[in-house]
């Protein structure tokens, strides 16, 4: 018999969000083993638990990539995507915000709201997603509940606690649920009373609470002020009203390791607030065929409609797509069309995941529902797979531009070919990576978030594919000029006893303005070079530019003009004079007094009020050009021009300058002459092409 599809009013998808280190994964491991999904509770320190599969994330004990794990709990499914909370890996931390219902934001009970909590905070508001807070850890030292949710409230949304500790810190007996007014003493503890010698303190807290949820209901206020006590449904009813229209955000206090404490409080809350994915605004699909604009529900009998969600890259089963169902129901063995490509491709065997090395069998995923399957050659993350409808695609997450740039090579030569197939092959699983080939240099490019985003892609391409990738930084593109007109001769000859070669070209060279290029010029007269040679002494010319004069870089902004020559009925040919023009350019390329240029940038960095002094100072350091100061919402915008070379490591010093908060992106502006020192150091740097 195949396993029906979940209901849609059934599933919730929850995204957990926050900073690095607050406990995510651990509370989605403990999440997982209270719901009985997992026989027994793991530890992100000693590398056990089900979300940090891979041999990297062990190694370093963080989440690298978004797992994606599910449990059964009070009728409901719950599918938890848990995140990186590391900056450089916000990437897969968008992808499940794009894919998720609701947001589940930990927060460390001792160090508060983080630059990362805040960002993922930010994004799931612009997104129109309900949040909730866990603040986790709260059996650690200097665990302060009430802190932390001041720190959450400072974002700029009203915070509501549903679920408080009893003690903190070492003192930590279990928690109190405000709505139902019980507690639960210790690790899974059954619900009890609470304790007399908190009830003062409790009955405070939910009279807070209650204040704060009716003053969003105007039926259930007008009752309030007439004596009328909501009940816990009532309470429970309004309070999720209000928080899908983002009025409350509900706090929970909970412990994940080394024993789950509040943990069960915590999936009730999931199951009784986070909406399913027919509660939520409609998602909006563009027909790729009129470009209008179709709002999608979830409905069991329409065709199948799959969004990618993310893509794996699997030594042994190639990609396996991570996607969400957006409409109807998708079915092992079935068919779908790429939206993108228009290819159509088989959905084989459909399973759910429980983080990267379970995979659970699957017949059908309802509307709403997550899981993956294998081998999908032409789909990439983002991707609409449409199964009978009209071909559509989905606006994809803003995803940060790379920060840091590297230049990548084989350590072994015999495995230059295998080097660019596989890092396309990580960036298919991570979108924020930008992998192409300088044309200018000759490098091949790896863009990542920051040093370690990038170490991270050379150490998983080394463990699943057994190839070592070697780092460096990349070469800076400089450019060369001249400063005066010169004039020089260049002459081919040749005789080797049979047909010679002869070929005589004189040039003059003249500057021009910068980003000119390079300008030709025919002005031989009376056949001293004949016609049909003019078209190699110009493809010599520029050949011999290309590779530059004082520092081998190209030669740009000038004019080569060709005004005389001379020729051998015999011995002249084209190569003759295509080598002839090279020497003579190069020639008067070097009496021109010529320059290196350098590459400067546009940079914009966005920081906090308070960092822009610091800033400013940096940018100074860097010979930078601060163009202004403007202000975007809460933050400072800093404008400058900075010479490329100067930002070949700014997103460390940024991040050390604004402990994590700062962020930047740049594109090339203009190139201006290099200063003498950085000349020296660029002419005894290898040129490559």
């Amino acid at each position: 018999m195949p396993v029906p599809s979940l209901s849609p009013s059934t599933i919730r998808n929850i995204a957990m969000v926050g900073h690095r280190g607050c406990g995510k994964t651990s509370l989605a491991e403990a999440a997982l083993y209270r719901a009985g999904a997992i026989p027994r509770l793991g530890s992100v320190v000693q590398g056990t638990s089900v979300c940090d599969a891979d041999e990297d994330e062990r190694r370093r004990r963080m989440s690298i990539s978004l797992a994606v794990c599910h449990l059964e709990w009070g009728g409901a499914h719950l599918n938890l995507l848990d995140t990186p909370g590391e900056p450089s890996f916000q990437a897969d931390a968008l992808s499940a915000l794009a894919a998720a219902d609701a947001a589940l934001v930990v927060v460390d009970a001792a160090a508060g709201v983080e630059m990362q909590t805040e960002r993922m905070w930010r994004r799931a508001a612009e997104s129109r997603l309900a949040r909730i807070v866990a603040v986790s850890m709260i059996d650690r030292p200097r665990a302060d509940m009430a802190a932390a949710m001041a720190a959450v409230a400072g974002l700029g949304d009203e915070v509501v606690p549903v679920q408080v500790p009893l003690g903190q810190g070492e003192d930590l007996r279990g928690v109190v649920d405000l709505v139902g007014m019980t507690a639960r003493l210790g690790p899974g503890g059954p619900p009890v009373p609470v304790p007399d010698d908190v009830a003062g303190e409790v009955a405070g807290a939910r009279g807070a609470l209650v204040e704060a949820v009716v003053a969003t209901d105007e039926a259930l206020l007008e009752r309030y002020l007439d004596g009328h006590e909501p009940t816990p449904g009532e309470l429970t009813a309004a309070l999720r009203a209000a928080m899908l229209r983002g009025e409350l955000v509900p706090a929970l206090a909970v412990c994940a390791v080394p024993d789950p404490v509040g943990v069960e409080g915590l999936l009730d809350a999931l199951v009784a607030l986070a909406p399913s994915p027919q509660d939520g605004p409609p998602r909006e699909a563009l027909l790729l065929d009129s470009g209008e604009r179709l709002p999608v529900l979830p409905r069991e009998d329409n065709p199948a409609l799959a969004l990618c969600v993310k893509t794996l890259a699997d030594p042994y089963s190639g990609r396996v797509s991570v996607m969400r169902v957006l409409d109807g129901v998708l079915r092992s063995d079935s068919h779908v069309v790429c939206a993108r490509t228009g290819e159509r491709e088989r959905v084989g065997r459909l399973f759910r995941l429980q983080g990267r090395e379970q995979h659970i069998a699957c017949d059908a995923l309802g509307p709403g529902d997550i899981g993956a399957v294998a081998k999908l050659k032409g789909v990439a993350t983002g991707d609409a797979l449409v199964a009978g409808g009209p071909l559509v695609a989905f606006p994809a997450p803003p995803l940060p531009e790379p920060a840091m740039s590297f230049r990548a090579s084989a350590h072994d030569h015999s495995d230059d070919d295998k080097v660019v197939g596989l890092l396309r092959r990580m960036a298919d699983e991570d979108p924020s990576l930008d992998v192409h080939h300088d044309h200018e240099t000759g490098d091949l490019i790896v863009g990542g978030m920051s040093e370690l985003h990038v170490e991270v892609v050379a150490d998983r391409i080394a463990s699943r594919f057994g190839v070592r990738v070697d780092l460096a930084r990349p070469h800076v593109p400089y450019r060369e000029t001249i400063r005066r007109p010169a004039r020089a001769e260049g002459r081919h000859r040749k005789q080797s006893g049979g047909r010679g070669q002869f070929g005589d070209v004189s040039v003059r060279v003249e500057p021009l303005g910068r980003g000119t290029g390079v300008e030709f010029v025919d002005e031989v007269v009376g056949g001293a070079i004949p016609r049909q040679y003019i078209p190699a002494v110009e493809a010599g010319v520029r050949r011999a530019l290309e590779h530059g004069g004082i520092a081998g870089y190209p030669v740009v902004d000038l004019r080569v003009i060709a005004d005389d020559g001379k020729s051998h009925p015999v011995d002249s040919s084209e190569m003759a004079f295509s080598i002839a023009g090279g020497l003579a350019v190069r020639e008067a390329v070097a009496a021109a007094q010529p320059v290196l240029l350098e590459p400067v940038m546009h940079v914009e960095i966005t920081v906090d009020p308070e960092d822009v002094g610091d800033i400013m100072g940096d940018l100074s350091a860097r010979r930078g050009h601060p163009l202004g100061v403007e202000m975007r919402g809460t933050r400072e915008v800093v404008a400058a021009h900075v010479p490329m070379v100067e930002m070949l490591t700014y997103c460390t010093d940024l991040r050390a300058l604004t402990g994590g908060r700062g962020e930047y992106h740049m594109h090339l502006d203009h190139y201006d002459p290099a200063p003498p020192a950085v000349a020296e150091r660029a002419a005894a740097e290898p040129v490559t092409a």
